[in-house]
C-alpha cells in the first residue's frame, strides 16, 4: 500500500458494510462477487480497531482504480471503523467521504 494514498474514512453502521463495498467496487470498476461478501463477513470476525495487526484488509481492483479497504470493528461499540487507499489520481475521495457520511447517520439498503 505504499503507493497507495488514504481516500477516506471513518465509523459505519455494520449493516453498511455490504453497501460500502458494492459502491466501491463500482467506482473502481470491478464487479461485486458473492463469494467475496463471504471472504468479508468471514475475515471481519476476530477483529478490533485498537489492535495494530486486527484488521481486516480486502482488495478491489478494476478497471477505473485499485481500493484497499481496511476494516475492524470497534471496541464497546456496535460500528465499524473502515480506511480506503487508492490511487489519488482516479479522483474517488469526494466521492467516498460522502458513502462515510451516509453510512454514518443512515442504513443503506438496496432497492
Amino acid at each position: 500500500m505504499d503507493d497507495l494514498t488514504l481516500l477516506g474514512g471513518g465509523r459505519i453502521l455494520p449493516e453498511n458494510i455490504r453497501p460500502l463495498l458494492e459502491l466501491l467496487a463500482m467506482y473502481a470498476g470491478s464487479g461485486s462477487d458473492p463469494d467475496e461478501w463471504e471472504a468479508v463477513e468471514s475475515g471481519l470476525v476476530g477483529t478490533d480497531d485498537a489492535a495494530t495487526t486486527g484488521w481486516y484488509v480486502h482488495a478491489l481492483q478494476g478497471g477505473a482504480a485499485r481500493l484497499v479497504v481496511v476494516l475492524a470493528r470497534v471496541s464497546d461499540e456496535d460500528v465499524v471503523a473502515v480506511r480506503v487507499w487508492g490511487d489519488e489520481q482516479a479522483g474517488l475521495g469526494e466521492r467516498i467521504d460522502t458513502l462515510f457520511d451516509v453510512g454514518a447517520m443512515y442504513r443503506m439498503t438496496p432497492p
